[in-house]
C-alpha cells in the first residue's frame, strides 16, 4: 500500500507543478532579476513550493496518521508555506519572518511531544536553523530540491534504522515530492521553489529529524542529523559569520555563497549543482552509517576525514575575493 501511496505522491506533484506555475503568473509570485546576485536573467515563477508541500501533504494524509506529531508537522508546514508565499509576493522583512519562524516552530515542537520538555528550546532553535539553512542554499537551479531529495532519503533510512517507521515514511514522501518537482526546476529552471518552498521544506526536515536526537544507541548516533544536513548548515554558519565580520547584517543578501563562488570559478550551473549535491550525498551517507552500530567506528573516522575535506574545499574556493 505504501508503495502505491509513494507513486501517487510523485505523480500528483509532477502534475500539480504546471498548475502552480500558472498560478504564480496570476498572483505575480515571480522572481525578477533586479540585482547581481541573481543567477537567472528572465522572470521566473517562484511559488513552486506549493506543489512540493501539497504532494507531501497528500501522502501524509493517505497514511491515516492522526498523531500529535503528524498534525503539528502538517499544520506547521502549512503555516510556513503561507508565510513564505506572502514573502514571495510582498517581500517581507527578515525580522518579521524570523519571529514567525520561532513562533510556529515553538508551537509545533511543544504540542507535538517530539522531545522532552527540557529540550524544547534547543529543538526550536534546530528547526529554525534548518529553515534558514535551506533558504541559504536556494540560489541555483535544482540545488534546493536536489538537497531535499538526498537529505529526505537519508533521513528516511536513518529513521527506519532507529525504529521510527512512520516518521521515516513521511521523510520518504518529502523526497518523492522534491523529485517530482525537480524536472521543472533543473537548469534552465521553469519555476523556483521560492521562499514558500525553502521555508516549508526546512521546517519539515527539522521536525522530522528531531527523533534522531533521542535515538541513543550510542553517542555517535546522535550526531547523525548534523551530518545529514552538513552542507546547508555549513552554508548558513559561514554566511552569517562572513557578514558579521564585514560589519553587515547577517540577513543581508550577497553573492558569496559557495554556489556563487564555484560559478565564479568557471563551472556551469549544472556542474556547480552536481558538485554540491555530491558533497551533500557523501555526508548523508556518513550520517546513515552512524546509525549502524557495527559501522560506527569506521563512520566516525570517515566523518572526521569528510569534515577536513569540506573545510579544505571551502578554504580553496573562498580564497578569492567577493565575486
Amino acid at each position: 500500500m505504501y508503495v502505491l501511496i509513494g507513486l501517487f505522491v510523485f505523480a500528483f506533484g509532477y502534475v500539480l507543478t504546471p498548475c502552480v506555475i500558472a498560478l504564480s503568473w496570476r498572483i505575480r509570485a515571480v522572481d525578477i532579476p533586479e540585482d547581481a546576485r541573481r543567477m537567472h536573467r528572465e522572470v521566473i515563477p517562484r511559488d513552486g513550493g506549493i506543489a512540493i508541500f501539497f504532494s507531501f501533504l497528500l501522502g501524509a494524509l493517505l497514511t491515516g496518521s492522526r498523531s500529535p506529531f503528524s498534525l503539528c508537522l502538517l499544520i506547521g508546514g502549512g503555516a510556513m508555506l503561507f508565510m513564505g508565499l506572502l514573502d514571495d509576493i510582498y517581500c517581507l522583512g527578515a525580522g518579521s519572518k524570523l519571529l514567525f519562524q520561532f513562533a510556529v516552530s515553538a508551537a509545533a515542537v511543544f504540542f507535538s511531544g517530539a522531545v522532552d520538555a527540557g529540550l524544547v528550546a534547543p529543538a526550536v532553535l534546530w528547526v529554525v536553523l534548518l529553515i534558514n539553512a535551506h533558504n541559504f542554499v536556494d540560489g541555483m537551479d535544482g540545488l534546493l530540491v536536489g538537497c531535499t531529495a538526498i537529505e529526505g532519503g537519508a533521513l528516511s533510512v536513518s529513521l527506519a534504522l532507529s525504529g521510527q517507521t512512520e516518521t521515516a515514511l513521511f521523510a520518504l514522501f518529502l523526497t518523492l515530492s522534491a523529485l517530482s518537482f525537480r524536472p521543472y526546476n533543473r537548469y534552465p529552471a521553469r519555476v523556483f521553489a521560492g521562499d514558500c518552498g525553502s521555508e516549508s521544506i526546512g521546517f519539515l526536515l527539522g521536525m522530522l529529524s528531531l527523533p534522531l536526537f533521542s535515538f541513543s544507541q550510542s553517542s555517535f548516533s546522535t550526531l547523525t542529523p548534523l551530518f545529514l544536513f552538513a552542507y546547508p548548515l555549513t552554508e548558513v554558519f559561514t554566511s552569517v559569520l562572513r557578514r558579521i565580520l564585514r560589519g553587515r547584517s547577517p540577513f543581508s543578501a550577497d553573492r558569496a555563497h559557495l554556489h556563487h563562488r564555484l560559478y565564479a570559478k568557471g563551472l556551469s550551473q549544472p556542474e556547480c549543482t552536481g558538485a554540491l549535491l555530491t558533497v551533500c550525498t557523501a555526508f548523508c551517507i556518513l550520517g546513515c552509517l552512524l546509525c549502524m552500530e557495527e559501522l560506527q567506528i569506521v563512520a566516525a573516522i570517515a566523518c572526521l576525514f569528510g569534515i577536513c575535506v569540506l573545510l579544505g574545499v571551502r578554504k580553496y574556493v573562498l580564497r578569492m575575493g567577493d565575486p
